[in-house]
């Protein structure tokens, strides 16, 4: 290092030992609490920002977290909609089954029903409707599937005409019971819609009923309040005296006009 160097170093530590004598001490432990004050409101506020953006992240997990399960939950809920409705229509036949699931879905329109919740349905447990339709459009479809093959066979005889022609018969009378079954209760769905809809309206009648009530009381109020106060028509209205003149006028010029043309 050069003399040059050194000399510039030496005047730097002396001005900061000059600097520290001359400033007071009290002044330096402001400065001290200052400086320890800013550090800690930085330090706090650096943490507490941390904190927030370990907040929301955790808050974002958790909400990824159960629209993960709601999604897999879904896919687990339509998964076995689909094998159910895969195995009914093995055993029922697809247009059974449509026929079924009809009336699962009009069970569920009566359940829900507010005539049902009230009571004015009472017994409403279709199990055992729904075991019977089940059960006779399995035995129609198990009948149908070997029908199909017997009817298949090359050179029919006349046994197989006729337990082909049985078969056949039985089968349309199961089938006619299980969709007359599955007509009534849709029948019971609609008639609980019916009762929902008139359960409705009698709300709605006697709201309006309410309010009519209200509005001839206040109308009431209003007219025999008009009627008892005092009259505050002004005895020399000045609307009354400018249509005067305007009569007045109207009827003067009309005599000018009469003397004119006479």
């Amino acid at each position: 290092m050069s003399r040059g160097s050194e000399k510039i170093g030496c005047g730097s530590v002396l001005g900061v030992l000059v600097l520290i004598a001359v400033v007071p001490k009290p002044v330096w432990i402001t400065l001290g609490i200052l400086v320890a004050v800013a550090a800690l409101v930085v330090f706090v506020s650096w943490a507490v920002n941390e904190n927030d953006k370990r907040l929301v992240a955790k808050r974002e997990r958790e909400r990824a977290e159960e629209a993960a399960r709601v999604a897999a939950a879904k896919r687990e809920r339509e998964e076995k909609a689909r094998k159910r409705k895969q195995q009914r229509i093995k055993t029922l036949g697809k247009d059974n089954t449509a026929r079924l699931e009809s009336a699962l879905a009009a069970v569920k329109q009566v359940g829900a029903s507010e005539a049902a919740r009230a009571g004015w349905l009472g017994d409403i447990d279709f199990a055992a409707d729904i075991r019977g339709i089940t059960d006779k459009f399995r035995q129609a479809h198990a009948l149908r599937e070997v029908v199909d093959k017997l009817s298949a066979l090359d050179k029919p005889n006349q046994d197989d005409r006729k337990i082909l022609a049985e078969a056949r018969t039985t089968v349309a009378e199961l089938e006619r019971a299980g969709c007359e079954r599955v007509e009534l209760i849709e029948g019971c769905a609609t008639q609980a819609r019916l009762i929902d809809k008139s359960l409705q309206e009698e709300r709605d009648d006697a709201r309006t009923a309410e309010q009519r009530a209200e509005l001839h009381a206040k109308l009431t109020a209003m007219l025999y309040g008009i009627e008892a106060a005092p009259d505050t028509t002004p005895t020399d209205s000045a609307a009354d005296a400018v249509m005067a003149r305007v009569q007045a006028y109207l009827e003067i010029k009309n005599q000018i006009q009469q003397a004119r043309d006479s």
